[in-house]
């Protein structure tokens, strides 16, 4: 077998951009920008891996004719890869870019989550390749040490080619978002999965303060809007690749929860929609945020309730968080005595 270690490495380096591109995907951090680059820099290691790898996939194609299911399997495979590093690249280079409603990155996403479990089976079925000489020690190193090195200067030369070129991929955002509608009230509507209640009759709507606190409160949006207010400019991040800079206003978190009591015991917070979504988030930090009642224009003007799809009656805004975690319709504050790591990875509703 040609190059063997190239079949280890490639492997190596999927499972590398599995987790970069879980913890980029969720990252709303410019201190944390470096994994959404090192997901990069894989991505042009793949590429120059792929071509060592042709010559094991010649080679094993001349002494293997019969079409079996693993045959099969591996084909699938092999197009669900280029599929994911072409969706990736596109709209690095060109995005924003959208197929039947779906932005490419989002594909890009789809795309992957099937292509790493046919990884893992493919994976299990040539497990062998551990023991064939070559495939391990120096030749594993030196050619990782090559993939990391050449994928490090693809990155960095394409990078500047995409700025001297013009290219819109060269204006994405630390996240790889593209910005859309900032300060104007024209920015886009989504939610997550099916987190998609009818309209809250602001009347009636309540705001529910509850759990590890001296003194729950329920407050109506009148009541809520007759608090101090305060304003904060933030960016809101889609996950399906844009953002959108806002300045909001509403009340901040943290005096709601100081008028309910705290108590000590307190060590996170979890928001609740009226439809059930919910994020947890440690004590600072959910104290910090801002409970927005609506936008303002750039100077602070022309105000702007929420709209339903924005979130009405009220929304959190979390700066730092991708747009996931800024839960709308919120109907309950809850301060939990358990941490925050207490819920799942990525929302389920």
């Amino acid at each position: 077998m040609k190059t063997p270690w190239v079949n280890l490495l490639l492997l190596i380096l999927l499972l590398a951009q599995t987790i970069t591109g879980y913890f980029g995907f969720t990252n709303g951090r410019e201190s944390s920008a470096w994994i959404l680059a090192l997901h990069g820099i894989i991505a042009y290691a793949l590429l120059l891996l792929l071509f060592f790898k042709a010559d094991v996939i010649r080679d094993a194609w001349r002494r293997k004719k019969r079409w079996t299911a693993r045959r099969i399997g591996f084909v699938i495979t092999l197009a669900l890869l280029a599929l994911t590093l072409l969706l990736g690249l596109l709209w690095t280079f060109q995005g924003p870019l959208y197929l039947v409603g779906f932005s490419l990155v989002s594909l890009h996403i789809y795309v992957a989550v099937p292509l790493m479990l046919l990884m893992l089976w493919h994976a299990w079925h040539m497990r062998f390749i551990r023991r064939v000489p070559g495939a391990t020690g120096r030749r594993l190193f030196l050619g990782g040490l090559g993939a990391a090195l050449g994928g490090l200067l693809l990155w960095a030369g394409v990078g500047r080619a995409k700025v001297a070129v013009g290219l819109r991929g060269a204006a994405r955002r630390f996240t790889g978002s593209y910005e859309t509608g900032s300060f104007t009230p024209d920015f886009p509507v989504v939610s997550w999965i099916a987190d998609r209640p009818p309209p809250v009759d602001a009347v009636t709507w309540r705001l529910r303060v509850e759990g590890a606190v001296a003194t729950p409160l329920s407050l109506s949006l009148d009541e809520l809007m007759a608090l101090a207010q305060e304003e904060v400019v933030a960016a809101l991040d889609c996950t399906g690749g844009w953002y959108s800079v806002q300045r909001w206003r509403g009340v901040v978190v943290g005096d709601l929860l100081a008028r309910a009591g705290v108590l000590p015991s307190a060590a996170s917070v979890t928001f609740v929609a009226v439809s059930g979504y919910r994020r947890r988030f440690p004590v600072d930090e959910a104290t910090a945020a801002l409970l927005a009642l609506g936008t303002v224009g750039e100077s602070g003007d022309a105000y702007r309730p929420l709209s339903h799809g924005h979130g009405a009656p009220a929304r959190v805004v979390l700066s730092g968080r991708r747009g996931m975690e800024w839960v709308k319709w919120l109907a309950v504050i809850r301060v939990n005595e358990s941490g925050a790591l207490w819920q799942s990875p990525l929302p389920l509703q």
